[in-house]
């Protein structure tokens, strides 16, 4: 470590430091794709960050844009900087896994009194005559959008696209060979946008891919979690048969509107 001495060190520190910024971060050049626009937060004073935030260099409040967070405390932040800003906010509260292993890893207290046999938390057998572990292809994106909660148009669409052509996927193909059940891991690392067609439902195959998808990023090193909302019982069902750990913080979304 050493002393910035004067400006012109100041401004070749910025001027490093902007060059390596995340990918994900040059990306942000759509104003109106709220899928690639995100934030992920996390303050050790929370009641102090607003100046922080409020920082244009920080956030472009003039773009749609989604916050996340493990802190509900930010909401009083978020709220009071989009009115100052005059930006329209739609706030979600959802549950928030992680699995065993990485649980494990990060947080092992939680796993105090649990009792995990060598076997527990696998799910159910397969006809693995009839479905084949595979991985998703860019053609597949159209598919999954057409069954993600959050998509349906152009811009989710293209998000998609850009998750599988940059992420790990898992999939089960059908005996058309086309995926019957799959999931991704988006942006932010988290396992998300999983689904299965209809005429498969109700036959254990998206908790046999998670289950995978799981195991694979965790052999990659990736910290593995998820959200659901507090009313999508099957998947809370899914994640207590493939023993998740349900965390004691909430995982929470703003969704900003420039007004």
């Amino acid at each position: 470590m050493f002393r910035l001495q004067n400006p012109q060190m100041l401004h070749m520190l910025e001027k490093s430091l902007r060059n390596s910024l995340p990918e994900s971060l040059k990306e942000m050049t759509d104003d109106f794709d709220h899928y690639t626009n995100t934030y992920l937060v996390y303050s050790k004073d929370p009641k102090n960050c607003q100046e922080c935030l409020g920082t244009s260099d920080v956030i472009n409040w003039k773009q749609h844009l989604q916050i996340q967070s493990s802190q509900s405390s930010l909401d009083e932040v978020i709220q009071s900087l989009a009115a100052v800003k005059f930006v329209g906010v739609k706030r979600s509260q959802c549950l928030l896994y992680m699995m065993p292993k990485t649980a494990r890893k990060l947080v092992p207290f939680l796993l105090e009194n649990k009792n995990f046999g060598p076997e527990s938390g696998r799910p159910k057998a397969i006809d693995q005559e009839m479905f084949k572990l595979s991985s998703l292809e860019i053609t597949h994106a159209a598919l999954v959008n057409k069954f993600w909660h959050y998509g349906g148009n152009e811009r989710s669409q293209r998000f998609i696209e850009r998750c599988i052509r940059t992420f790990l996927t898992t999939c089960l193909l059908g005996p058309e060979g086309t995926p019957v059940s799959w999931a991704l891991i988006d942006h932010t690392g988290e396992m998300r946008m999983g689904g299965t067609v209809p005429q498969y439902r109700g036959q254990g195959l998206v908790s046999y891919v998670n289950y995978f998808q799981a195991q694979a990023l965790e052999n990659l090193g990736f910290p593995t979690y998820m959200h659901t909302d507090r009313d999508n019982k099957f998947i809370q069902k899914m994640s207590h048969t493939l023993q998740h750990i349900l965390m004691p913080c909430d995982w929470n979304q703003w969704n900003c509107t420039p007004l």
